[in-house]
């Protein structure tokens, strides 16, 4: 019999710590350097909370058409979410999302979009991911104001910058709920970190997330940007008729039951100030 030297055993990875914060002071904190942000839509519940910060909210909406059929939605999903793992004073898992990237898949139908192609080759998109992913990581610190002169991600200087805390897609019409081939992904991808699974359907309008492994159960939190009301801009931002009576109608408007949208002003880098205004009107009036 041969004589050999074994292998040195596996040095087992210290566990890794989090920073800690009880969940009132990161909502305080997203609430005082978010501008002025609130609390949209909740899902679930559960110990953990996976909180979505405003700017990642429109993206999210943006991306898989929230609130209603689209071409782009009509089949699943894929997207991956970036941000920063934290545990309350009770060790629970607290995961905010600042960014989503979504995955350019292949092979798609309404319950199913595969990474790879049709035949099993390799899918392209999946560089983009990557490039997409380490251009946000390089200059996300960088670039760290909104269009409101607000801080997009608050948590960077306290966390570090972002990681991958989320995968998620899409289930199209279908309710939110993990199939046995979610579970076994799941697992895999959360099998050393707590990431979040995360399932969303966009037409109901519904979501489901979980933490981990073991699929532990969270709360969904997801903040927006208030409505800018005629009444909230400053002296210095006031428009001039007609523009001011456009922007006092539009508010009154906006605090009708039935009515929904926003109003948003900012300056322009030419110092121009540019005013939008997005009007979801009721469908009864819309026929009056």
């Amino acid at each position: 019999m041969a004589n050999y030297t074994p292998l040195p055993s596996r040095r087992p990875a210290p566990p890794r710590m989090y920073p800690v914060f009880s969940l009132k002071k990161v909502c305080d904190t997203i609430e005082s350097k978010c501008g002025n942000v609130y609390v949209t839509e909740r899902h679930g519940k559960g110990p953990n909370t996976v909180i979505v910060l405003p700017e990642a909210a429109r993206e999210l909406e943006v991306m898989i058409s929230y609130g209603r059929r689209s071409p782009m939605n009509a089949k699943e999903q894929k997207y991956v979410g970036y941000g920063h793992f934290m545990v309350d004073e009770n060790g629970h898992i607290i995961i905010v999302v600042s960014h989503f990237i979504e995955i350019q898949t292949m092979n798609r139908s309404a319950v199913s979009a595969s990474n790879l192609g049709p035949n099993g080759e390799f899918n392209p998109g999946l560089d983009f991911l990557d490039y997409h992913r380490e251009e946000f990581q390089r200059n996300e610190s960088k670039y760290n104001t909104d269009a409101f002169g607000c801080q997009v991600d608050p948590f960077l200087k306290l966390c570090g910058p972002s990681e991958f805390v989320l995968e998620g897609h899409t289930h199209p019409d279908l309710g939110v709920f993990y199939s046995s081939t979610d579970k076994v992904s799941g697992s895999a991808r959360a099998a050393s970190t707590p990431v979040c699974i995360f399932v969303c359907d966009p037409i109901r309008k519904k979501m489901l997330g979980s933490v981990g492994k073991d699929f532990a159960e969270a709360e969904i939190v997801v903040y927006s940007r208030k409505p800018v009301s005629h009444e909230e801009l400053s002296e210095d931002k006031r428009l001039s008729p007609p523009a001011d009576e456009v922007v006092r109608l539009a508010s009154r408007c906006l605090r009708t039951r039935g009515y929904a949208g926003y109003i948003r002003f900012h300056t322009r880098y030419d110092s121009k100030g540019c005013l939008k205004i997005k009007m979801v009107i009721p469908k009864g009036r819309r026929e009056g």
